[in-house]
């Protein structure tokens, strides 16, 4: 970095900075971001052509303090993203000391007119992008143009864009845009340049998150940051730097927490509900095993009473079956007996009736054998008599226990009866069919076990379902009367939404205005009205910008104070200075010369000082021509020559010698030559800052 450089400087830096340029180091292939490369100054400041090359996106800059380091900053950023030529955005320092035109005309700058470019270029992958600045100012306001430019092509390399023409002098406006061309844009304004900037560099981020990134930029490069640090604004203003919130995800996940709510509300009703229903279902269950209980110690009673029936059936229909074999024998035999009996009859009176009883012959044999036969026919008839006796006790036994037989039958009909009803009513008719009389009881009691608990399963089963139906009608119910009730507080709620609306925007209305009326008489807070106006209708939003605003100027205050501070010091030290040396130059007693012969004028009471009163000797002047110096002067009249306050001549009587600063304004006179060798000037310098008092 130079002062004002030679031609030969200048042409050797140019071409020093476009090997910079051609060996910067580019960015990484596939990275997602656009990463700086390379920054450039033209002309502006104390910089005549200089490039920075940045490392993996980062610039150092180190050296002592007046180099230019925190210039550097204030020309490239963030004034190529911001776009602002205020001066309390470009200093470092946040104060309204050095402007842009103090950058381009102050600092020992020649001429009328100065033209410079500052510009930052971005790398991502393959692709290049460069965006800069052209400034102009002129001496004769206090104005800088700035125009503003973005484009594909890199500056000062091979087929690039070249800022300055073949005599090394920065491009016009007209030659920039032909130098553009095709591969870049000369923008209208600041709007369009940043809209550019941000849509290439910062796609997706919206205005409010850029602005929020330059304040950042601005609070981060602030020098000695830790010294006046302010956590809440740099809390507040990384915050604002972050991405606003989607209105959709937030609508979503507050219906996901609205949806878990009621997930959970469910699953407490269900709990709920699956308790009352296990108690339904324990009562249930403690029923039908009562229930099922009775069924089934009736079932086993009616089917031992079956079971000891069957068996006296049995044993009746073997004693019936006995008895009528015996009936049937004792039949048979009554029948062979009246047989044999009707055979004797029929002998007795076939020998009654034959000529040898009526002979009497053998009659006495014959009444033997016929009271035989009668005894033997009494005594077979007395056999069968009792034989039929028996078979007739034995049939009418066979009768009762043929009753006694129907009897448990229809017993057993009418537990099978109760058995079936019981089955209907528990809805077991299924297992009716298969309860075989024969069937074991413990065999019968498995299967009606079984089916007891089959049918309990199923009860449950149908409980739970009715259980559930029921709960789920009241859960309409209540849902209905809850979503009349939701209506109507939402129509009240509407209502007063549309009061309290109607009243908000009265009161910002209201507020609006008295907003404005205060934001018009602040005299030390720098607030943007419209933007102030805007945020009316959040408190905290206006208390942020107030805020902003008040820590902006606090800050700005400070460093004024500080410069003021300091500007003070440095007066006084001047004014210490001075006053000595006026006190010095009034203490000190010089002998006057001699006055010429020429010299009529009373000096009493004239306004300045001689010549050699109010002139000294440079400082190290060899006492060898303080001495020529001084007889010059006397030996041509000039060192007792008066100067006036004004430089002019007094208009008093006599005659005398003036030292006059403007020849041109006395009648008649001519300006002198200057000599070929050094003036005055050389050898001597005024001995004092004001002017003397008359001596």
């Amino acid at each position: 970095m130079t002062l004002t450089p030679s031609v030969a400087d200048q042409d050797a830096r140019h071409r020093a900075g476009s090997r910079t340029e051609a060996g910067a180091r580019r960015p990484d292939r596939g990275t997602e971001r656009w990463a700086p490369t390379r920054a450039g100054i033209l002309n502006v400041w104390r910089y005549y052509d200089e490039v920075f090359a940045f490392h993996r996106g980062r610039l150092l800059l180190r050296g002592p303090n007046g180099t230019g380091k925190s210039k550097a900053l204030e020309v490239l950023l963030p004034f190529l993203f911001d776009a602002s030529l205020r001066p309390n955005r470009l200093s470092t320092f946040g104060t309204a000391d050095r402007t842009m035109h103090w950058n381009l005309m102050g600092e020992g700058a020649t001429g009328v007119t100065r033209v410079g470019y500052v510009w930052l270029e971005f790398g991502q992958g393959d692709r290049w992008f460069t965006c800069g600045a052209r400034l102009q100012a002129s001496a004769h306001t206090t104005g800088v143009g700035a125009d503003y430019f973005t484009t594909t092509r890199r500056v000062g390399v091979p087929q690039g864009l070249h800022l300055v023409n073949e005599q090394g002098q920065p491009l016009t406006r007209a030659a920039l845009a032909e130098a553009l061309g095709d591969h870049g844009t000369l923008h209208a304004g600041p709007g369009d340049y940043r809209l550019t900037l941000r849509t290439a560099l910062f796609p997706g981020v919206g205005e409010q998150r850029f602005d929020a990134l330059v304040t950042a930029l601005l609070q981060l490069r602030t020098p000695k940051l830790s010294q006046r640090l302010d956590p809440g604004l740099l809390s507040a203003l990384l915050s604002r730097a972050l991405p606003a919130l989607d209105q959709a995800d937030v609508a979503e996940l507050a219906e996901g927490f609205e949806r878990l709510d009621r997930r959970r509300e469910e699953l407490r009703h269900l709990d709920d509900v699956v308790a009352a229903a296990e108690q339904v279902a324990a009562h249930a269950r403690t029923y039908a095993r009562r229930v099922l209980r009775a069924g089934s110690a009736a079932l086993i009673a009616a089917t031992s009473t079956m079971d000891r029936l069957t068996r006296e059936a049995r044993t009746s229909q073997d004693s019936y079956q006995e008895v009528s074999a015996e009936l049937e024998t004792a039949t048979r035999l009554r029948e062979t007996l009246l047989a044999q009996q009707l055979a004797v009859e029929a002998r007795i009176t076939g020998l009654t009736a034959s000529e040898a009883y009526r002979r009497g012959e053998h009659l006495v044999q014959l009444r033997s054998q016929s009271g035989r036969a009668r005894r033997q026919a009494d005594e077979l008839a007395s056999v069968a008599d009792r034989r039929v006796a028996a078979a007739s006790a034995a049939g009418a036994a066979a009768d009762r226990q043929r009753d006694v037989a129907r009897e448990a039958g229809s017993a057993v009909d009418q537990a099978r009866d109760e058995l079936a009803r019981h089955a209907e009513r528990l809805s077991l008719g299924s297992t009716v069919p298969v309860a075989d009389p024969h069937l074991d009881a413990f065999a019968a009691r498995a299967l009606v076990q079984a089916a007891v608990s089959e049918r309990s399963r199923q009860i449950e089963e149908v409980r739970g379902a009715a259980a559930r139906h029921r709960q789920a009608v009241a859960d309409r119910e209540r849902a209905e009367s809850e979503r009349e009730r939701v209506r109507t507080r939402h129509a009240e709620a509407v209502q007063a939404h549309e009061e309290s609306e109607s009243a908000h925007q009265a009161a910002v209305a209201a507020l609006t205005g008295e907003l404005e009326a205060w934001a018009s008489g602040c005299t030390q807070l720098r607030l943007d009205v419209e933007q102030l106006l805007a945020r009316a209708g959040s408190a905290a939003a206006v208390a942020r910008l107030v805020s902003e605003a008040r820590h902006a100027r606090a800050a700005t205050l400070a460093d004024e104070a500080s410069t003021l501070s300091a500007r003070m010091t440095s007066t006084a030290e001047r004014r210490d200075a001075v006053r000595a040396q006026l006190e010095e130059c009034l203490s000190a007693v010089d002998l006057p010369p001699a006055a010429p012969a020429t010299r009529t004028a009373d000096r009493t009471g004239w306004p300045g000082a001689p010549l050699w009163r109010v002139t000294d000797f440079v400082p190290g002047l060899p006492a060898r021509l303080q001495a020529g110096i001084e007889a010059a002067l006397e030996g041509c009249g000039l060192l007792d020559a008066w100067i006036s306050p004004d430089g002019g001549v007094l208009d008093e009587s006599g005659h005398d010698v003036f030292a006059v600063v403007e020849p041109d304004r006395l009648p008649g006179a001519a300006a002198a030559h200057p000599g070929p060798d050094r003036s005055l000037a050389a050898g001597a310098e005024p001995a004092c800052a004001g002017p003397a008092a008359a001596g």
